[in-house]
């Protein structure tokens, strides 16, 4: 099973899917390197993000209420 610190789930359309196949061939990468790349390609055009921010609770909602 994929580490999922390390790798995480997305869902395309089929339309979007069948596309990112297509590149990918044409290019001779696999879909998950090819989309990777296309997100590395589209995030040079935005503003970069603010750091992560490490926190106990990556996965669920963490409570912002403090205690007096």
């Amino acid at each position: 099973m994929p580490n999922p610190l390390k790798y995480k789930s997305v869902s395309l359309t089929l339309s979007a899917y069948d596309k990112l196949v297509h590149v990918a061939d044409v290019e001779d990468r696999s879909i998950g390197r090819q989309l990777s790349r296309l997100v590395d390609q589209a995030y040079e055009n935005v503003r970069p993000m603010q750091p992560f921010l490490e926190t106990k609770n990556r996965y669920g909602i963490e409570s912002v209420l403090e205690d007096d």
